[in-house]
């Protein structure tokens, strides 16, 4: 099995998020590595269907809550080429409650080559969503899309989760 049969058509979502990021004017250079994607579910039976696949595909995961709910993150044996890019994991979101999204690839997360406040400044003239900018582990800005977010890191979730 695939993993695109798994979290759908990676290169589709993977060319929006590149194209989106171009015409904000961030540049590829800008981008330590994309560290991973992210899957969200609409519903916990999916969570746990999705997640029982992606193990397969596994050399490392864990799992724990985080903002009331569950999230999978693995190290994949095989990682997603793309471009210069080598996507070692994925990201998987249980719905929380009161959950509007459909089941699909939702976001992908960037480590940066800067500081998060040089990247602001850099890029003052984009509107991040700051919500876990002062989060404790693993801050971040966020830039949301009409179908995606891409989220900037200083450090790899894969890093922070010890995987």
């Amino acid at each position: 099995m695939e993993i695109e049969k798994v979290i759908g058509d990676c290169e589709f979502f993977l060319n929006n998020v590149f194209q989106n990021l171009e015409k904000a004017g961030f540049f590829l250079d800008e981008f330590e590595e994309l560290d991973h994607i992210a899957y969200r579910t609409e519903s916990i039976e999916k969570y746990e269907e999705v997640k029982n696949k992606l193990v397969h595909f596994s050399e490392a995961y864990n799992e724990k809550i985080f903002n009331d709910r569950l999230i999978f993150v693995c190290r994949l044996k095989m990682p997603i080429k793309y471009g210069k890019f080598s996507i070692k994991g994925i990201e998987l979101l249980a719905p929380k409650e009161n959950n509007k999204h459909k089941n699909g690839l939702e976001h992908a997360e960037f480590v940066i080559k800067t500081t998060l406040l040089e990247f602001q400044k850099k890029h003052s003239d984009i509107e991040f969503n700051l919500d876990a900018y002062d989060r404790k582990e693993n801050p971040e800005l966020e830039v949301e899309f009409k179908d995606h977010a891409v989220k900037f890191h200083e450090q790899s979730l894969l890093e922070v989760r010890n995987i």
